[in-house]
């Protein structure tokens, strides 16, 4: 079993390679990421701009992932992630449910997402390995 990508850039070429299909390959940084407490470590997990996928949603979703979680953790957003061409063209509506769920994931998209025109859920970058306590995560309920 190979261990976790230490980066979101490594998680993005681990794809890229063909090993993985990029939803697992960030899910494994993902867990990587949330296990990790040192703001300074986790800030540079995200700092590396990842490689080009050449499809536009993928390059898209990976600068909202990178945004997001400097954002939910407080963590500076790195240039490449704010980056205007890191967008759709066309709005997508992620899920099994799509459009059906247009109202709600219009309201509930996380503003990385949203000025992507991504739309998810609330919380789309959550796993079992999330920090919940307040400590580690300044938008848990007190």
């Amino acid at each position: 079993m190979r261990p976790h990508p230490t980066s979101l850039a490594e998680a993005v070429r681990w794809a890229a390679e063909g090993g993985d299909a990029l939803a697992v390959t960030i899910d494994e940084f993902l867990d990587a990421f949330y296990t990790e407490t040192d703001p300074g470590r986790r800030a540079a997990m995200i700092r590396e701009e990842p490689p080009r996928l050449g499809r536009e949603r993928d390059d898209a979703y990976v600068g909202a992932v990178a945004e997001h979680l400097a954002r939910r953790w407080g963590l500076p957003v790195p240039a490449w992630a704010a980056a205007d061409d890191r967008e759709v063209s066309e709005p997508w509506f992620v899920g099994s449910m799509g459009k059906s769920l247009a109202p709600l994931l219009l309201v509930e998209s996380p503003i990385a997402f949203r000025r992507r025109r991504i739309f998810t859920e609330a919380e789309p970058l959550r796993r079992a390995r999330m920090p919940l306590d307040a400590s580690v995560n300044p938008f848990a309920p007190a």
